[in-house]
């Protein structure tokens, strides 16, 4: 692709067709040769210098004749090259790139706080409350990064020959371009549920299953057995509302996902097996989500005694 656009441009040039935009981008090729930093066991600075000046004679002998006069072996020096020059310094970035070390980088949010952040492709990551996330400054053949702990909803920029990984203890979530949540948690089960496209699930790279749009998996970190189900369509402005979401969630996984969004430590005495669907603000005071988590249950639980920080919730 690159190389048909310079061949492009070399013809427009000869042809006096050439922009003045296209003029100062070959004026720029060519000045790559004598650029600094340009390896030197390509080209020594003399070699790079007496080309430069070849190709700019070459091109600049334009005459008012028509373009078949020229002679084709002129035309096939001056592409040659420049495209020897582009070659050659787009070989130096990338040893350049691919030599130096990956910088890796973290974000991290308290209990309640919410960051965005985009990453090198251009792909997104919404991360939750006490949550922590490493990746690299720069992607080079993989995307991978890493969920250290927390709860992150991806949005990734499709890349067909370089798939995108996270990484979760010892899973790997693996897509290509898609939107999709993982929730990582230790006191609740791992949860990876996908509103678009398809993810596969592996440890160790040894599969465990695909997943497509409106199905998750829900992991036990003990000996890492999981089930599979059909979920609502997760929805990215109930997101960014900071909506959180309850489908058919134990009670104690409830509690326990709460104290991520709230300073509030849940002491639970007798409360019942029963899931939870439904869904509240993140943004409420702690009394008003006690009483929702009422409204919920039917008035099962109840919030007994507060102590600090600490919540006592029972069965009634």
């Amino acid at each position: 692709m690159i190389r048909s656009k310079i061949s492009a441009i070399i013809d427009k040039y000869l042809d006096n067709r050439a922009t003045p935009a296209e003029e100062q981008l070959l004026t720029h090729w060519l000045d790559v040769l004598s650029a600094e930093g340009t390896p030197s066991d390509a080209l020594t600075p003399g070699d790079k210098e007496q080309l430069r000046r070849k190709m700019l004679q070459t091109i600049r002998q334009r005459t008012g004749q028509p373009i078949r006069t020229y002679h084709i072996w002129k035309r096939m020096m001056a592409a040659a090259a420049i495209l020897l020059a582009v070659t050659v310094a787009g070989w130096w970035m990338i040893q350049q790139r691919t030599s130096r070390p990956i910088a890796w980088l973290e974000l991290s949010t308290g209990i309640g706080e919410m960051k965005k952040l985009v990453l090198p492709d251009s792909s997104t990551v919404w991360l939750e409350g006490n949550s922590r996330l490493k990746y690299p400054a720069h992607f080079r053949d993989k995307r991978d990064i890493e969920l250290l702990y927390g709860d992150a909803f991806f949005d990734v920029s499709p890349y067909p020959k370089s798939p995108f990984t996270v990484y979760v203890d010892s899973l790997q979530v693996r897509v290509l371009g898609t939107f999709f949540h993982v929730r990582a948690y230790q006191q609740l089960p791992m949860e990876i549920t996908v509103n678009s496209g398809k993810v596969s699930v592996s440890k160790h790279d040894q599969l465990m299953g695909m997943l497509t749009a409106n199905q998750a998996m829900r992991i036990n970190w003990n000996d890492y057995t999981f089930s599979r189900m059909e979920v609502s369509p997760l929805n990215i402005s109930d997101w960014m509302r900071r909506e959180i979401v309850f489908d058919n969630m134990p009670l104690r996984s409830v509690l326990h996902l709460l104290e991520n969004y709230y300073r509030v430590k849940f002491e639970i005495e007798r409360v019942p097996d029963m899931q939870i669907t439904g869904s509240m603000p993140a943004t409420l005071m702690p009394y008003q989500v006690f009483n929702i988590l009422e409204e919920l249950t039917d008035h099962q639980v109840i919030v007994q005694a507060r102590g600090g920080n600490k919540v006592t919730v029972r069965h009634k």
